[in-house]
């Protein structure tokens, strides 16, 4: 009789075992990928160890089946209990939590690791339970979702369905993820293996989100934007259009330059806060790169419901910003596309709103365009401009004319103003109000800037003694030191004295961290290079300019010179700018004098310098000679 309960023990142990030497196998022959992402490091050698194991305990179990005396069958007993023991073992020290269940799903094998992870207590799930027992136990503690009993019966019901995939993710109710890998065994039943995995399922997700996502704002990037714009784009075929709105921050590349990448950093953040509190949540808005950002409205049925926003966008994204160390002030523009009107293919609309934003840019910047079909054909012109304006600065193919400046004390030509002519080969010749602001756009003022300032110094070098070149530089140029070694270097290059060097600046140029313009024009007036302020009165004009620094010059603007002799004219303004510059140690120049009458009026008032088309045009430097000798060569007096 004990014999025979002795050999169905046995039996039982050889088909636990044997299960279990099927499952782990099983485990171990699945799809690379699956068993790397839960079998690994030391779980992976703690399962090969248990494998081994379980497979020494089934020959071990055969063996013992066979008939054999009394006395060599306690041995053996002996022996397959401490190789259970060991199994147990080898199982309780994996980092994976493991179970095996009989072809009535009724636990077989749970090891300690398993109630690890559930955070159940020691004994909880017990050898003999079904399945949706152990689903239980995990309800009363809580480890599932909020669903039902009947809803999560139904998960883990999924879970051990025949056509479930190897692998699943579940998500704990206090936020743990943990992956479980099913495989079924021959004969029936099947293996489950449990791996915590919230950092690695936590880092992946990251990764994915930063994948779609900016890194500075963590608003939505390009990739996320074209898939919010293709679902749009789905439900607009059977339901109501949707805009497309282009930003891009006006002076923000000010701010950056000057402040620094930290600063402008913090202002796309705050910029990006409020453009979605500007926004419902059906909306999205985009982070381009740059200063540029990107909005889908929804439910969009006419062309107000887009222009009602954007106009809600210029008022509270132009607002002033009270960063952590500096207060400042951006505007924005804005182009508008609207769906299904001027297309439905992501590219289409992106391109058609980035059309009305440079028409937007183009009126004068913190304003909102819609999209018309004529602004294609400018945009061609500009883009067709913008390549030859590039071309023509890689082959040099500007050139230098100059503008008289006279001394009204000496009688004579005192000096000239250099600028900057484009004469393109087929256009014939290009305003400079066109192309320069182009050049200013794409990034190519400051190398052009350079250009004009080395070649002015060497034709000036040429010139005859006392005659000095005056060279605008443009607000760009200051946005770093690198302006003063710029300017040593051209200097030394041509051998012109930096006395006979002018340079003339805007007020723009001191609206954006003043601070530092001021240290650079210091520099410069170290180098001995005389400074102007130029068109003043044009711009914010403020006394607080004049007292940062005290500049050499001051240059009154044509638009003041031309209303001089019209009654009710600007001749009190010219008076009162005369006077300041003189109480201030500074020599004034008028520009656009055409006229014998505004020649005069500017003499009687006092005027130091005149410059405009009654002395001659700018000129070419090979016409210079013949212009000095009509003004310089003989004593005459301007009329």
């Amino acid at each position: 009789m004990r014999g025979s309960v002795r050999r169905a023990g046995l039996r039982l142990c050889l088909i636990v075992a044997g299960s279990a030497v099927t499952a782990l196998a099983a485990s171990f022959s699945a799809e690379p990928v699956s068993r790397a992402l839960l079998v690994a490091g030391a779980g992976a050698a703690a399962l090969a160890l248990a494998l081994l194991t379980l497979r020494r305990l089934v020959h071990d179990l055969t063996v013992a089946m066979r008939p054999t005396d009394i006395t060599i069958l306690r041995r053996r007993e002996e022996e397959l209990s401490d190789r259970v023991a060991r199994l147990h073992a080898a199982l309780d020290t994996l980092s994976l939590g493991f179970l095996l269940y009989d072809r009535d799903h009724r636990l077989l094998v749970v090891n300690r690791r398993y109630h690890e992870i559930y955070r159940l207590p020691p004994g909880a799930v017990t050898p003999g339970m079904p399945a949706l027992e152990v689903l239980r136990r995990n309800v009363i503690a809580e480890n599932l979702s909020d669903a039902s009993e009947a809803e999560q019966v139904a998960e883990i019901g999924a879970l051990m369905g025949a056509d479930a995939v190897p692998t699943q993710i579940q998500h704990l109710a206090d936020g743990r993820v943990v992956a479980i890998e099913i495989q079924p065994i021959d004969g029936g039943g099947f293996v489950a293996i449990y791996e915590e995995a919230t950092e690695r399922w936590n880092a992946e997700a990251r990764i994915a989100h930063m994948a779609r996502h900016d890194a500075v704002t963590d608003l939505p990037n390009r990739v996320l934007l074209r898939e919010r714009i293709e679902g749009a784009i789905t439900q607009a075929r059977r339901d109501t259009g949707f805009a497309v709105l282009c930003l891009d921050l006006d002076n923000f590349k000010q701010v950056n330059d000057t402040l620094g990448h930290a600063v402008g950093d913090e202002l796309l953040q705050a910029v990006a806060h409020r453009l979605k509190a500007c926004l419902r949540e059906v909306d999205t808005v985009a982070r381009l790169g740059g200063d540029e950002f990107a909005i889908i409205q929804t439910a969009v049925e006419a062309p107000a419901d887009a222009a009602t926003l954007a106009q809600r966008i210029l008022d509270v994204v132009s607002a002033p910003y009270a960063l952590t160390h500096h207060s400042v002030t951006v505007g924005v523009s804005i182009g508008i596309a609207l769906a299904p009107g001027d297309g439905l293919e992501p590219e289409r609309l992106m391109q058609c709103a980035d059309v009305a934003l440079y028409r937007a840019k183009g009126d004068g910047r913190g304003v909102f365009r819609f999209f018309e079909a004529e602004m294609d054909a400018r945009l061609q012109a500009r883009r067709s401009l913008e390549l030859d304006l590039r071309a023509a600065f890689e082959a040099e193919a500007f050139d230098l004319h100059y503008q008289p400046i006279y001394d009204l004390a000496q009688e004579r030509i005192c000096g000239f103003e250099a600028l900057l002519r484009w004469t393109h080969p087929v256009r014939g010749r290009v305003s400079p109000a066109e192309f320069v602001p182009l050049a200013e756009e794409i990034g190519l003022i400051v190398p052009l800037g350079e250009w004009v300032l080395r070649r002015a110094c060497r034709e000036a070098a040429g010139w005859p003694e006392g005659l000095k070149v005056a060279v605008n530089v443009s607000a760009a140029q200051f946005t770093s030191t690198a302006l003063i070694a710029t300017v040593k270097a051209a200097l030394a290059e041509s051998g012109l004295p930096a006395c006979r060097l002018e340079l003339e600046i805007t007020e723009s140029v001191l609206l954006v961290n003043g601070g530092a313009t001021v240290a650079i024009l210091h520099g410069l007036r170290d180098l001995g290079v005389r400074i102007a302020m130029d068109d003043f009165g044009t711009g914010y004009s403020s006394l607080s300019y004049l007292r940062s620094f005290p500049f050499d010059k001051m240059k009154v603007d044509q638009s003041f010179t031309r209303d001089l002799t019209v009654e009710q004219g600007s001749g009190f303004i010219v008076r009162a700018v005369v006077s300041l510059a003189s109480s201030l140690g500074m020599t004034t120049t008028a520009e656009g004098v055409e006229t014998p009458e505004q020649l005069a009026w500017l003499r009687e008032e006092g005027c130091d310098e005149v410059q405009g088309y009654l002395f001659s045009p700018p000129v070419p430097a090979s016409a210079l000679p013949a212009l000095l000798d009509t003004w310089n060569g003989r004593a005459r007096r301007a009329a």
